[in-house]
């Protein structure tokens, strides 16, 4: 298969990507191959949030996080898997997206978004950003970024411990519930 790829790249995508033209049109399709989006945090939310992104199409990932995979991760993260172990998470997840859609490319960042260092850490632009880190401080300086620079920005809370973490809910922060981590970025959002 291997072969096929390098003989033919748009043919291969053609074949693994060609649902997303049926699904949303020629021209939304060809806007998630042009996409770069960064995911910041390749944890229990992150690592699958970058292998649905890499299963859509989307032509280039940034991946964050200095984490590395531990024996504890692999009930919830994608990556996590004996193999894995002790890779660094970001890493880990590139090559697992290598297998899944080759023609993407990932950037790797081995950091800790931190408010000193946010959107320095980023290799360079990106179109969207999904925050599925476990930092307030973090979530609020990217938060702060994306308001003043009119980015696409998605953040999540946390899925550890959730009894349900099947059900997803998609809201407004300001109506996001039982999730002490969004809580917290919530009020300190309204201090400022």
């Amino acid at each position: 298969m291997t072969e096929s790829i390098a003989a033919d790249p748009d043919a291969d995508l053609a074949r693994r990507f060609g649902g997303m033209e049926r699904l949303f049109g020629v021209a939304a399709a060809a806007r998630i191959r042009q996409a770069h989006v960064a995911v910041v945090g390749i944890g229990g939310v992150g690592s699958w949030a970058a292998e649905a992104l890499a299963r859509s199409g989307v032509g280039a990932l940034t991946l964050v996080d200095l984490d590395h995979v531990a024996e504890s991760n692999i009930n919830r993260q994608v990556h996590a898997l004996d193999t894995t172990i002790g890779q660094a998470k970001v890493q880990a997840m590139r090559e697992r997206i290598a297998l899944i859609h080759p023609g993407c490319v990932v950037q790797c960042v081995e950091e800790f978004v931190e408010p000193g260092n946010w959107p320095a850490v980023l290799p360079g632009a990106v179109d969207a950003v999904i925050d599925a880190c476990d930092q307030v401080r973090a979530k609020l300086a990217m938060a702060d970024w994306a308001r003043r620079n009119k980015s696409i920005f998605i953040t999540v809370g946390a899925a550890g411990g959730k009894r349900l973490a099947h059900q997803v809910d998609i809201d407004d922060l300001s109506r996001s519930t039982h999730d002490p981590l969004l809580a917290r970025m919530r009020n300190q959002l309204r201090k400022h």
